[in-house]
């Protein structure tokens, strides 16, 4: 189902930015304050049985996993927004709102300069220790990232340091 169009509480969904083993993210615009964000959709198969232990154990354990990023506050880490969970159709959607980031990922900035020069040493090193000390803040906070690859690292245009 796709959801373009849809209100997710304030959230009005625009367009599809990609998909992942996780659910979708969506660009959406937050009707409430007028500024572009990102949400993270999920769908489980729990969502086909919505009156069941497994529903509401699915249910328990995103709202846990929310609370837990949103512990984290680090210059690396994307800041969760929000959360919630809407029934649509008789799918029960949990999503998550973050900063839109325009740049997109580090996997498709990579994609994009694979045909120009390697990259030097010192962009290397700038890339991996801030993925570093991110993923080093989350395992201080006892969080375990377990999907670490460049998709799923975001760019963020930083004026201070082109």
């Amino acid at each position: 189902m796709r959801l373009e169009g849809l209100q997710l509480g304030r959230y009005h969904l625009l367009r599809l930015l990609g998909r992942g083993a996780m659910g979708e993210v969506y660009l959406a615009e937050d009707r409430g304050i007028n500024r572009q964000v990102a949400i993270k959709v999920i769908r489980t198969e729990v969502s086909l049985h919505p009156n069941t232990d497994e529903a509401r154990e699915a249910t328990n354990l995103f709202q846990r996993e929310m609370k837990t990023i949103a512990r984290l506050n680090h210059p690396q880490i994307l800041p969760l927004f929000d959360y919630g969970e809407q029934v649509i159709n008789g799918t029960t959607l949990a999503y998550m709102v973050m900063p839109f980031c325009p740049e997109g990922s580090l996997g498709a900035w990579l994609l994009q300069h694979s045909t120009s020069a390697l990259l030097s040493p010192q962009d290397v090193a700038h890339i991996v220790l801030q993925a570093a000390d991110a993923l080093q803040h989350a395992h201080d906070q006892q969080i375990l990232h377990q999907d670490v690859k460049p998709s799923n690292f975001l760019i963020r245009t930083n004026q201070e340091h082109p």
